[in-house]
């Protein structure tokens, strides 16, 4: 009785910790439209993660369907959400501080697609 009862505890949990594939796309996109409120700097996009240092997101995480969009204009618009920080620190500049590579978002019902992932670094001010 004891082992049927942890095992349903067991299958509870787990059960409670699976992550719904449509409702992180759905915060996943909602997520970018709030970074780059143009739709034509969401096309592309896959994920995009800032992280915060003392007040201001120096570094970006940034990953992107490589066949829809080219590493040159995701980092104009890296670059472009560095600038609209407004901070006195940053230039409004991006450049790769290290790039993750290649790889495949499957996304349900949909063909997998090659993405990549680059960190991208906020330049800051002399």
């Amino acid at each position: 009785m004891k082992i049927l009862l942890s095992s349903l505890a067991a299958a509870v949990v787990l059960t409670a910790c699976t992550v719904n594939p449509q409702k992180a796309e759905v915060r996943r996109n909602a997520f970018i439209q709030k970074a780059f409120p143009n739709p034509a700097d969401q096309r592309g996009l896959d994920l995009f993660i800032p992280l915060e240092s003392a007040g201001i997101y120096p570094t970006l995480q940034i990953s992107y369907f490589t066949q829809e969009v080219s590493e040159p204009e995701v980092r104009r618009r890296a670059a472009s959400f560095c600038a609209r920080q407004n901070s006195p620190r940053l230039t409004g500049q991006a450049v790769i501080e290290r790039d993750i590579g290649y790889g495949t978002r499957t996304i349900p019902g949909r063909p997998a697609r090659q993405i990549r992932t680059i960190f991208y670094s906020c330049v800051k001010s002399a």
